[in-house]
């Protein structure tokens, strides 16, 4: 059996959104705070999909590499999010006007728990922006 690797396991995923963006030239699309938080989201879900399959497939190996995996899968997810400019209210705000708020929040939250749990702080600063913007925007909603 061949052994499973925590660098290349879940290389499928590291070219991703970006590389199918790319091959159709729709490039600038890669700014567009939809499309980033959508690849943070989708990603955890595919995370947790792969997750599944391997432990089923190969429980014992992959229970030994699946932290590596982890930490360099949602550091990438993370990169993704400081792509979208959180000075940009309009931004972000648009983001939680739109029928995924629920999924980003869901999302945000899962990668400010497992970070704050590797105690990288730093990222869990810049995730809890994230984060207090869509609620307050959700809070604004239910007071209109």
């Amino acid at each position: 059996m061949n052994k499973l690797d925590p660098h290349t396991l879940f290389s499928i995923f590291e070219q991703g959104d970006e590389e199918v963006y790319k091959e159709h030239n729709q490039e600038d699309v890669l700014n567009n705070p939809f499309v980033l938080m959508n690849m943070v989201t989708r990603g955890l879900e595919n995370y947790e999909l792969m997750c599944a399959l391997y432990i089923r497939n190969y429980p014992k190996e992959f229970i030994r590499v699946e932290p590596t995996i982890k930490l360099k899968y949602y550091t990438k997810l993370y990169g993704y999010l400081l792509r979208i400019n959180i000075d940009s209210i309009e931004d972000i705000y648009a983001i939680g006007d739109s029928y995924e708020r629920n999924n980003a929040q869901t999302g945000l939250q899962t990668l400010l728990d497992y970070f704050e749990f590797k105690e990288e702080y730093e990222k869990c600063g810049v995730l809890v922006k994230y984060i207090q913007v869509l609620v307050l925007e959700e809070v604004k909603k239910l007071i209109k």
